[in-house]
């Protein structure tokens, strides 16, 4: 069985490199990504299964810039979880976006391995 292919995209270093050892330790494949164009061609070209997202942060590293549309667009290729440290998230909820999940920061890293492989097990179902 082949081990399943993560896209991240982060703007915080610390973070980024945390998801990127804890999902590697899980058996995830994971593909850094530097932006949201780097995120969309990659999904587009199938070479993930799902997308880990900072849905603010910095220049060219969160999917805000993109517009909620994009987003929508790009949760049509694959399933996408959001992370975010905004407190206007609150107000906000993942269907509006068109993710899977919108997990606020801080956030479990269980609860983000929990929703990455509900959204997974819900692309063979």
């Amino acid at each position: 069985m082949s081990r399943s292919r993560v896209l991240v995209l982060e703007d915080d270093l610390a973070l980024r490199g945390l998801l990127q050892e804890v999902l590697q330790l899980e058996t995830f494949e994971v593909i850094v990504c530097e932006s949201f164009e780097e995120i969309r061609a990659a999904a587009a070209a199938g070479r993930a299964d799902i997308i880990v997202a900072d849905f603010w942060g910095g220049p060219q590293r969160s999917l805000s810039q993109t517009g909620r549309e994009q987003i929508r667009d790009l949760s049509r290729l694959l399933p996408i979880i959001l992370l975010t440290g905004r407190t206007w998230a609150g107000e906000t909820t993942a269907e509006e976006l068109g993710a899977r999940a919108l997990m606020r920061k801080p956030f479990d890293l269980e609860d983000l391995l929990k929703a990455i492989e509900a959204a997974l097990a819900g692309l063979s179902s």
